[in-house]
């Protein structure tokens, strides 16, 4: 008869979670690579532009162009504060969803760890049974009285 643990379903449903909160942490972990990706990225186009801008300073420059220039660059330390700010959220999103996903990998590993114990004990019995079988087989066989 071969070993069958008694809470298997609870075991898959518990793998089955595990699994969707990894899924979710790794979703949010790109969302975050992403993030951090476009600010790096925003970050270099602000210090080129402002390269640019100096360089250009070099030359006269007219009032209009002076706005504009310190126009864009308000403008675009908005854009970088907003994505350090959606960089901040998604960070605590992730952490949070570490926190989870850990959770359920310890409830995994419990029902994974009692299943464990339970197939040991079932195969250490299993073999106690074999032995005393075979054992009660030798014994028949040694102090078997002759019928003749």
């Amino acid at each position: 008869m071969p070993f069958r643990y008694r809470l298997q379903s609870v075991l898959r449903l518990r793998r089955s979670l595990e699994h969707q909160e990894e899924q979710r942490l790794f979703a949010l972990a790109a969302v975050v690579n992403r993030l951090r990706a476009d600010l790096e990225t925003r970050q270099h186009l602000d210090l080129a532009a402002r390269r640019a801008a100096l360089a250009e300073m070099g030359t006269l420059s007219s009032g209009a162009q002076l706005q504009f220039r310190a126009w864009c660059d308000a403008a675009s330390l908005r854009v970088i504060e907003q994505l350090k700010t959606q960089l901040q959220e998604a960070e605590r999103k992730r952490l949070e969803q570490v926190k989870v996903y850990q959770e359920a990998r310890q409830e995994r590993e419990i029902f994974e760890g009692l299943r464990e114990r339970q197939e040991e004990i079932y195969r250490s019995e299993w073999a106690r049974r074999e032995q005393q079988a075979a054992d009660e087989s030798f014994l028949i066989r040694t102090f078997r009285t002759p019928q003749d």
